[in-house]
């Protein structure tokens, strides 16, 4: 199948949350295709050098320190964004003399814990569960940032401040090292619906409802929803209350609620809930009707944007769910995409950047590693990681997988490290997000577990049925562990 969606697929597979947040409303025709491989360790010979490391963040040091490290990185990617991975490692091999490895993991929580546990940790690992970060501090497993030597207040600014403090612990110190970031701000849409009906794209959450009521006029239906995921259905309401949390209160705030230091049953929470009703409640807005998608499962909710006519217009979900398009019965191979994709409209004015990354963590307390960390979060090196040539513009050449293009975890990340013109857009947006601070994570994922993988999946069950925002919220906030 060689289709306009046969690059996104790739790219959204290896991204694996959802692209951008703070985008300028364009929307964007995109083509995919199924790749993996199973990830094996990358090594190259090693050079002796001298000695010679900084606290700032470098662009390959060549000959120095970092020609010393010896290491395997730990993570979660395989298959395809596990052989980006160990591209990228390869090309810092190459580079700077080191003799550094990957393993990648699909249980990777589950074995680093393992491996914590029994005294013998990874020297580097990345999580995309910053949540873990102080796990491992407060037992006095990691290095800190201050002890490696690194500049908190140049990467507060690079890497945004509200990132570099979810690995703040109880210590007081830093342990989590921002590398990128992955996204859940958009909505997908059915081209072909919007052009007949002269829609356009909404940039504020009202036009987006103006729109929903205007569809419904004119006999279409707007939503497609799926909450059903077995025992974690309902997770799909979660993200649109905190997208919609940020862009009301702020990220301040967010951080707050999902630190509990706002109850979950504040009147700014109902806020958000009920703003959310106003798409999910809307009458005539949902396919199959709000009451009804518990039981719709998360993988077909894009089912009838492939209809014929399309059954809905546009869906929220994760730049993931592109990977479920292929299955479609209604979509043939070869055919050209007819779905596009906006940011998450803004609300009173506010954007925001909500979604997930990968943070780094040492075990080990070794300068060679200090150097090569350095490297890894400069814009150079991003570049390298970005995709598979760097946009030809990478001091250090891409990563060598065609398809796989992940987003910056640094602001001055040159949009022009990514091959293609979505990807350079969606760049841009979390670049923008970074430097204005406005980048956030999934709160159900930094919640306790209690909550955030339990009651407030169910909560969004109860509300799309119909129970009222403080019922839910009152449930919720209950929940909370003392």
């Amino acid at each position: 199948m060689k289709s306009r969606w046969q690059w996104l697929i790739a790219l959204f597979a290896v991204v694996a949350m959802v692209l951008a947040a703070c985008g300028d409303g364009e929307g964007v025709d995109t083509d995919t295709t199924e790749a993996g491989a199973d990830t094996t360790e990358a090594g190259a010979d090693t050079t002796e050098g001298e000695t010679d490391t900084t606290a700032a963040e470098g662009d390959g040091d060549v000959g120095g320190e970092a020609a010393n490290a010896d290491f395997t990185l730990f993570g979660a990617p395989t298959g395809v964004e596990g052989e980006a991975m160990e591209g990228f490692i390869d090309a810092y091999n190459s580079e700077v003399g080191s003799s550094i490895g990957y393993r990648g993991s699909d249980n990777f929580e589950q074995e680093l814990r393992i491996a914590v546990e029994g005294g013998d940790p990874p020297a580097v690992a990345f999580t995309p569960q910053p949540a873990s970060i102080c796990e491992f501090a407060d037992r006095g497993e990691l290095v800190s940032l201050e002890d490696m030597g690194l500049d908190i207040a140049a990467m507060e600014e690079n890497h945004s401040e509200y990132w570099m403090n979810l690995g703040v612990c109880e210590d007081g110190q830093h342990y989590g090292i921002p590398w990128f970031p992955n996204f859940k701000s958009i909505v997908f849409y059915h081209i072909p619906t919007f052009e007949e009906g002269g829609y356009e794209v909404p940039e504020t959450y009202e036009d987006m409802v103006a729109l929903s009521e205007q569809m419904v006029a004119d006999g279409q239906t707007p939503w497609c929803f799926g909450f059903e995921s077995g025992d974690a259905t309902g997770w799909p309401g979660t993200d649109w209350i905190e997208d919609i949390f940020v862009r009301m209160h702020g990220s301040d705030a967010y951080r707050q609620w999902y630190e509990h230091e706002i109850p979950f049953d504040d009147p700014m929470v109902v806020s958000a809930f009920e703003k959310f009703g106003e798409i999910l409640h809307g009458e005539g807005f949902v396919l199959g009707g709000a009451e009804n998608v518990s039981g719709v499962a998360f993988g077909d909710s894009p089912g009838p944007l492939f209809a014929e006519p399309a059954g809905c217009a546009m869906l929220k979900q994760g730049s993931f769910i592109s990977n479920f398009f292929v299955d479609q019965a209604e979509y043939e191979d070869g055919e050209e995409s007819e779905i596009g994709v906006f940011a998450f409209p803004t609300i009173d004015g506010n954007t925001g950047a909500m979604g997930g990354g990968d943070t780094l963590m040492v075990f080990e307390d070794d300068p060679a590693i200090t150097a090569v960390i350095q490297d890894w979060i400069s814009p150079e090196w991003q570049c390298t990681l970005a995709s598979a040539s760097g946009g030809g513009v990478a001091p250090h050449g891409g990563h060598g997988v065609e398809g796989v293009e992940r987003l910056p975890g640094h602001k001055d990340v040159d949009p022009e490290c990514y091959e293609t013109e979505a990807a350079q857009t969606f760049a841009s947006a979390i670049t923008t997000a970074l430097a204005e601070n406005t980048f956030v994570f999934d709160a159900s994922d930094l919640m306790p577990p209690e909550v955030g993988q339990e009651s407030f999946w169910i909560g969004m069950v109860e509300f799309s049925q119909g129970t009222p925002a403080q019922e839910v919220v009152d449930d919720i906030e209950a929940s909370w562990p003392s």
